[in-house]
């Protein structure tokens, strides 16, 4: 299945207010469920209904949702396709925002925008795309809680909240559920996914994907990752770049952010990622044009794969992507080598 190209409207960094009418519901922790596994390319699996499946199907289009998480009230973006049955489980995506608000992330990604022709590609897939709220740190862009800095939510007990609420009020497939996020919203992908491996079935991160000491998760997961040599922000040998200077960060958000001095690069975090799924010790790279190499390490088990597409000069941006041509100036110029939607989503329809 191939995506078509991104056209997306662009929301402001730190100004953009959530839109949409907002519901309410309720969810503390995790609930008990089978394990998701994942599906070897080309294998029929059988759908893992949720508790939503039971439920009248939600109305179709944007919405803000509300949820308990750690005694308090905490929010997430919801898009429910057109077409969306009651008893049919769709395929979900958790989308993380580096920074708040998440309508920013939403445009992006593109995954729930108008493209050229008017078509939304969340409708034509099926899918139900999920943007949680961070809320750390103090300022414009608040952040997530990656290594359990002191005062800050247990973001990922939000995350397993906001993955129960969903998945009761809509009928999703549990085994067809799909983490991504762009910079440090797909660091904080990697980390959940990391814990919670009965939850994601796929990994899909642009310019961040992470392995955080002590992972060990519960089963091979498949993991795509897209990373631009010229990223001056998390750049592609591990470390921080000089761009988070220009971003106007608080002194109580960049607080929560200096683990990430110490971060692997893109190979070294594949290569982490290819060893929690006992995959061979070495990749195969592939040319796929002028600008982009495709490492792929196989022979995981379950047939997880783990592939890392490198963007040749590629900086701080979502590949393919035409909703961050207004931040160009500030992350550089989006690239045009390989359009990660069409990719990240062909490799998650294989893989579960």
């Amino acid at each position: 299945m191939t995506w078509r190209r991104l056209t997306s409207i662009v929301a402001g960094v730190a100004v953009v207010a959530l839109l949409g009418s907002c519901s309410s519901s309720e969810s503390d922790g995790a609930s008990d469920r089978s394990t998701t596994t994942s599906a070897r390319p080309g294998e029929v699996r059988d759908a893992q209904p949720s508790a939503g499946c039971e439920a009248a199907a939600p109305k179709a289009g944007r919405s803000v949702v509300k949820v308990q998480s750690g005694g308090r009230e905490r929010t997430y973006v919801r898009y429910v396709p057109k077409g969306l049955k009651a008893d049919e489980p769709a395929p979900l995506v958790i989308d993380f925002p580096a920074y708040s608000p998440a309508s920013l992330e939403e445009s992006f990604s593109g995954l729930t925008k108008p493209d050229a022709d008017g078509k939304v590609l969340a409708d034509d897939v099926g899918a139900v795309v999920v943007t949680p709220e961070p809320v750390n740190g103090s300022g414009a862009l608040l952040t997530w809680n990656y290594v359990g800095t002191d005062g800050w939510t247990d973001d990922q007990a939000f995350t397993t909240a906001v993955l129960d609420d969903v998945q009761a009020h809509a009928c999703i497939d549990e085994a067809k559920v799909l983490a991504t996020g762009f910079a440090v919203g797909a660091v904080f992908a990697s980390i959940y996914t990391c814990g919670h491996a009965d939850r994601i079935a796929v990994l899909a991160t642009v310019s961040g994907l992470y392995s955080p000491q002590g992972c060990d998760p519960s089963k091979a997961v498949p993991v795509i990752s897209f990373h631009g040599t010229g990223d001056r922000f998390i750049p592609y040998d591990g470390g921080v770049g000089t761009g988070p200077a220009n971003l106007g960060l608080t002194p109580e958000t960049t607080a929560g952010l200096v683990f990430m001095v110490e971060r692997p690069g893109a190979v070294a975090s594949s290569t982490s990622w290819a060893d929690h799924d006992g995959c061979g010790a070495k990749p195969k790279d592939a040319t796929v044009n002028d600008r982009v190499t495709r490492s792929v390490w196989s022979g995981c088990a379950d047939g997880a794969d783990v592939e890392l597409f490198t963007i040749d000069g590629g900086e701080h941006t979502w590949p393919g992507s035409v909703g961050m041509a207004a931040y160009e100036t500030l992350l550089g110029p989006v690239s045009d080598a390989v359009d990660a939607n069409d990719l990240l989503w062909d490799f998650f329809d294989s893989h579960t």
